[in-house]
């Protein structure tokens, strides 16, 4: 039996896509066979990843009381961990998979003292001394992985969970549905932003073309108790009975599938939404989505709207064009989602497993 430590976090200041696809790699290599089990640096992540549980207790999860931002000086604690965990006593390393932007050379190196070390990576800031590296934003075996052992590169291994490799997806006559997916913590309040338009309650915006069109739709905001806007979100579902609030559902990809649109952050939701096949319209709001959002944009599968973090409207604006001019083409939206589906097949995480495990 393969032992393995997931090591993410996700918090206010760190998207949720790290826990999400980390418990879906968990969740792959746990029906095979292998003993898993979570750590964290603070009670924040400890929670979230606690609430993304399918069941209660659905993996055992450590909290090193650390800062996330300085992975060095938690690894005293994180071998004392190690140390104690009867589970490690065994005559082969244990895995230990890291999903973290702060994570460097000299942190891995250390780790593989004690573990087989695999890195989840997106940023290709540094070559990786690693057992394992995975980058499911390029096909490349680019240099900047000549010191990883083994190499999973490509999109075929995007870490989705199991519900997104069996989802089925109808496109509809008409646009009713459009799921706003801005991130468990929505840092740039894109959600908020673009409700504000929709219904023209900001002052000195001009009203926007096809208000009523707009504002007939049912709009389904993917987020978490983490967003800084989590209280002003819900009032505002409270006083537009077409707004809605998910958090925390477990069925994500039966969510995307009643859906007609999307407006979503670049990461592994882009994935999601492709396996689906639900036509989406996506934004930049941190660096290391950059490559995946122009990928999708460079593909023809899925525009891309521009930055969020400059403080102009016109990402707003260029999502709102998206929504009316495929609210009034459905053949446009037909052809959107066959190539979505057919550039993606949702195995991922179980490949990735595989790797772990064999």
């Amino acid at each position: 039996m393969a032992n393995i430590y997931f090591r993410t976090d996700g918090n206010s200041n760190i998207a949720m896509g790290h826990i999400m696809r980390c418990l879906a790699i968990a969740r792959a290599c746990a029906k095979k066979g292998s003993n898993v089990k979570f750590i964290v640096s603070d009670r924040q992540s400890l929670t979230l990843i606690q609430k993304s549980f399918t069941v209660p207790h659905e993996f055992e999860v450590y909290c090193l009381n650390s800062d996330y931002t300085t992975p060095t000086e938690e690894l005293t604690a994180l071998y004392a961990l190690f140390i104690q965990d009867k589970t490690a006593e065994n005559n082969s390393k244990p895995w230990i998979f890291v999903d973290s932007y702060y994570a460097t050379p000299s942190y891995l190196l250390s780790l593989r003292e004690h573990f087989r070390v695999a890195y989840l990576d997106d940023l290709r800031s540094f070559d990786c001394p690693v057992d394992l590296v995975i980058n499911y934003d390029t096909d490349k075996d680019c240099d900047h992985y000549a010191n990883a052992d083994h190499k999973l590169l490509g999109v075929q291994y995007t870490p989705l969970r199991e519900q997104f490799s069996t989802s089925s997806y109808t496109v509809r006559p008409t646009v009713e549905h459009v799921l706003l997916s801005t991130g468990g913590t929505d840092p740039f309040a894109v959600a908020e932003r673009l409700l504000h338009a929709i219904y023209h309650e900001s002052s000195g915006t001009a009203p926007i073309q096809d208000a009523q069109l707009l504002q007939s739709l049912h709009y389904h905001i993917l987020t978490s108790s983490a967003n800084t806007r989590y209280d002003s979100l819900t009032s505002y579902a409270r006083m537009h009975p077409n707004v809605h609030i998910h958090e925390g559902i477990p069925d994500v990809a039966s969510l995307m599938a009643s859906c007609d649109l999307a407006v979503s952050a670049g990461g592994t939701t882009l994935c999601e939404l492709c396996a689906v096949g639900v036509p989406t319209i996506s934004y930049l709001m941190a660096d290391n989505q950059r490559t995946a959002v122009e990928t999708y944009a460079g593909l023809g599968l899925i525009p891309y709207a521009g930055d969020v973090r400059p403080a102009n409207n016109t990402v707003i604006s260029s999502i709102l064009s998206f929504m009316t001019y495929m609210s009034q083409n459905l053949s446009l939206r037909a052809k959107s989602s066959q190539s979505m589906r057919a550039f993606l097949n949702g195995a991922g995480s179980d490949q990735i497993a595989c790797a772990l495990t064999s």
